[in-house]
């Protein structure tokens, strides 16, 4: 009878778990999308800068991948539950503060705030799902949450420009607030804590020199001026004194070796590229689409919700293709997809608005074929001692090619708009500055398909 209780308190608890780790899955994507459509309402209420603009993304990516690695670790080893508990208390906060802010340092801050707690859940959602779960139901829970991870990327344009077209952009903020509160209501009910005991954390140091690098860098390509080329500088000093730290100590967090693997790299490197120039050409889009074309917050969410719909549709198969074809076969079939959807958007003040339309289905259907295979090309590239730090560095790598895209972005406007703040008083300058950018992101595409292609040869 004893037995029978345990295990349906067990069943009731997997149960839960499950739900949890869906609804994180489901905040963190929606959240990392949802300010872009809103990015011009915000600037005309705020009269921001294209550069102020910018800087409310970049504040939120720098700060979560900066944060996201070494976190792993002490929330692992000292209570997943309690650091979820933190970061959602976190996250709730800095909604609010995002809805009622007055001006863009208020706002800017409370997208800092944002950054930490997303760092912590992206951190914790898988290990606490696995360390729950029997082995027997894992997989179909981990697929569960990722279904529920594209149904957040899919609704978050849509969503956040219907809200923004009805009410403001203010409101956009409050959206996840339910999810986050019900997210709480389960930690507790749940009452129970995740640990890893078998981590032993002695490289605080290292983790510390990772942070001020990834932050100091990140931060300091979102402007070239002589301010920022210290920053840089000072990254660069810090990283190799991290690196050559990392490599004579006995216990490291971070394994360099793994670095030694021209496959794994290459796999990183095919993720990086493929983020910078997924995000940014949704991003340019979308400012062509409400500052250019004159459309609404609500066309606009529609027009792009396009990309994450095919992401969804193509991702169901990409898995099973990468069983029988080569995952470099197949990333880059979906390199060519992505670089026909760039070189439509860089002619996208001449072509038809069907094209455009187009280029949004290709740029999921690429992604989408892309993601699945790369990710377990480079995971299978590694010992499983080394998976999770593999696992991590991958995620991490996407979020910087966004990062750096949307900070090169940032800084090729500089240069352009000169003296002219607003994207909509000098349509021009936002035309060449995106045109510039796209440019870039092919060169990019086309270096990493011919590697790709190389590296297949080779083998």
């Amino acid at each position: 009878m004893k037995f029978n209780i345990l295990m349906m308190n067990k069943l009731i608890e997997d149960k839960w778990v499950t739900i949890l780790g869906c609804l994180l899955m489901f905040s963190v994507q929606f959240i990392a999308n949802m300010v872009i459509v809103a990015l011009p309402s915000i600037g005309v209420d705020l009269n921001l800068s294209i550069e102020m603009e910018n800087a409310i993304n970049l504040v939120f990516l720098i700060t979560s991948v900066s944060l996201m690695i070494p976190l792993s670790t002490y929330v692992s080893k000292y209570g997943i539950s309690k650091f979820l508990k933190i970061s959602i208390l976190l996250m709730i906060f800095a909604l609010l503060l995002s809805a009622f802010s007055t001006n863009i340092n208020i706002l800017l801050f409370s997208r800092f705030i944002q950054g930490i707690a997303t760092a912590i859940i992206n951190t914790s959602v898988y290990v606490i799902v696995t360390l729950q779960m029997p082995s027997d139901k894992l997989g179909y829970v981990l697929g569960l949450m990722g279904s529920f991870g594209y149904v957040g990327l899919c609704l978050s344009n849509t969503v956040s420009g219907i809200v923004v077209y009805f009410l403001n952009w203010r409101a956009v903020f409050l959206i996840l607030l339910p999810v986050y509160i019900a997210m709480l209501v389960i930690l507790f009910k749940l009452d129970k804590e995740w640990y890893t005991d078998h981590i032993k954390i002695t490289d605080h140091l290292g983790s510390i020199l990772y942070v001020l690098f990834m932050g100091l860098f990140l931060y300091g390509i979102t402007k070239l001026d002589n301010n920022n080329f210290t920053v840089i500088i000072v990254s660069f000093i810090i990283l190799v004194i991290f690196l050559y730290y990392e490599n004579h100590i006995s216990n490291p967090r971070y394994d360099l070796s793994i670095f030694k693997n021209i496959k794994f790299v290459l796999g990183n490197f095919s993720a990086f590229v493929m983020y910078f120039m997924t995000f940014i050409a949704s991003y340019i889009l979308n400012y062509y689409l409400q500052y250019v074309l004159g459309y609404d917050s609500v066309i606009t969410g529609l027009f792009l919700l396009t990309t994450p719909v095919a992401v969804v549709l193509v991702s169901i198969f990409a898995g099973k293709l990468s069983d029988k074809i080569d995952e470099r076969v197949l990333s880059s079939v979906a390199l060519m997809f992505i670089l026909i959807d760039v070189c439509l958007l860089f002619f996208m003040d001449v072509i038809p608005i069907y094209l455009l339309l187009a280029a949004c289905i290709l740029q999921g259907i690429g992604h989408g074929m892309f993601s699945s295979p790369n990710n377990r090309f480079v995971l299978t590239q590694v010992s499983e001692k080394d998976l999770s730090n593999a696992s991590a560095i991958l995620s991490t790598n996407k979020d910087v090619g966004k990062g750096i895209s949307l900070a090169l972005y940032s800084i090729i406007c500089g240069f352009i708009f000169g003296t002219s703040e607003r994207i909509g008083d000098d349509i021009a300058s936002f035309l060449i500055s995106s045109k510039i950018t796209l440019t870039i992101s092919i060169v990019l595409g086309i270096i990493v398909f011919v590697l790709l292609i190389f590296n297949k040869i080779k083998d």
